[in-house]
């Protein structure tokens, strides 16, 4: 697991990309960063740029330096023209000529490298989360009886089990059957979430099965459903970029529970990979427009007795005693999961409050 997360460096995968949409600077960007703990490439990125995950647009790779690809704190990262164009690259000179000293020697491992987003806000969902169909669910293993008569089942109790066909698998994870996802605008079923319980190890193999819970946020009850834990979704890169293709997506639900979705919340979106959606999409989110009543459209009704003028005015100007405003721009996800038909996305940037049933789009 170490190895897995120490893995998820930054700077490789944006080095490895590069994108048709032309990178801007911001207006009110730095001359130079200091890396500091606790920094992402996006928040370095969102600081120079308009666009955060153009960063290869501008990135320019000094090859003296041991492994120029990667960031790690303590870092000069400032802009700099490169054949006369501006650029953005490591260095250890300050704009104002003075040089940051650095140890002629630094060991440092690719795990103390920053990462590109904020790995703890997705981490528990890389193995918990998941979105299953009624098949899936029925063919499950699941929980046949609880170790000395109990119902409830937590942290270091055992549980037996009845379904599991590979015996060479020893880590699952405990789910109960969730919220049906439905697409507002179609009312397809896109699949049902598969709520973590927790996760546990076997310790006995046969029919059943008897497996130890070595973690749970919930109680494990008879008839909850296993799966294998698969560490590769812990994948070792992101690859942070704009969907080749029109996506036009709907937020469908939000972890946790939450009224207003903010910076770091996980969000599922009506869009999966049979539509195209990738690990690494990275989406403009608007805020629906509400409708509001017009209290003026019906001053116009008695223009002439008979309406005509009245009925040309309001089809010119689309007079309505409800309009509904237009979306606002309102805030960036990224993909970091993908099931066939939904997907689950972070925010990584919010202007405003977003909301259940607010539209997620490729950028322009």
């Amino acid at each position: 697991m170490k190895k897995i997360i120490a893995g998820m460096v930054a700077i490789s995968v944006f080095v490895a990309c590069s994108w048709a949409q032309a990178a801007e600077l911001r207006e009110d960007h730095p001359e130079f960063h200091i890396v500091q703990p606790g920094d992402t490439l996006w928040d370095i990125s969102d600081a120079f740029l308009k666009s955060p995950w153009l960063w290869p647009e501008v990135w320019h790779v000094n090859e003296q330096v041991d492994n120029p690809h990667l960031i790690f704190p303590g870092d000069v990262i400032a802009l700099v023209y490169v054949d006369g164009q501006q650029r953005i690259t490591k260095t250890n000179r300050l704009p104002d000529g003075t040089v940051k000293l650095q140890p002629q020697a630094r060991v440092l491992s690719r795990g103390q490298a920053i990462t590109t987003i904020p790995l703890d806000a997705i981490l528990p969902f890389l193995v918990s989360a998941r979105v299953v169909t009624d098949e899936e669910l029925d063919n499950a293993p699941y929980v046949l009886a609880g170790d000395e008569g109990r119902l409830a089942n937590a942290a270091d109790n055992k549980v037996y089990v009845r379904g599991i066909v590979q015996p060479e698998t020893s880590k699952f994870a405990f789910f109960r059957r969730g919220q049906v996802y439905v697409d507002p605008e179609t009312d397809e079923e896109l699949g049902i979430e598969a709520v973590h319980l927790g996760n546990g190890t076997k310790v006995r193999s046969g029919d059943p099965s008897a497996v130890r819970i070595e973690k749970s946020v919930a109680e494990v009850l008879r008839g909850d459903r296993l799966w294998p834990v698969n560490e590769e979704q812990l994948r070792p890169n992101y690859f942070p970029h704009a969907p080749q293709s029109d996506i036009d997506a709907t937020i469908i639900s939000v972890y946790d529970g939450v009224a207003q979705i903010g910076q770091y919340d996980v969000v599922v979106i009506n869009r999966g990979e049979r539509d195209g959606i990738e690990i690494g999409h990275v989406l403009t989110v608007f805020q629906r427009g509400k409708e509001v009543v017009d209290p003026y459209a019906a001053d116009n009704e008695n223009v002439n007795k008979d309406g005509a003028i009245t009925r040309f005015f309001k089809a010119v100007v689309n007079k309505k005693d409800k309009v509904l405003l237009p979306d606002e721009e309102a805030g960036t996800m990224m993909i970091f999961r993908t099931f066939e038909k939904v997907s689950l996305g972070l925010v990584l940037k919010a202007q405003r409050p977003l909301h259940v049933l607010d539209k997620a789009k490729t950028p322009y």
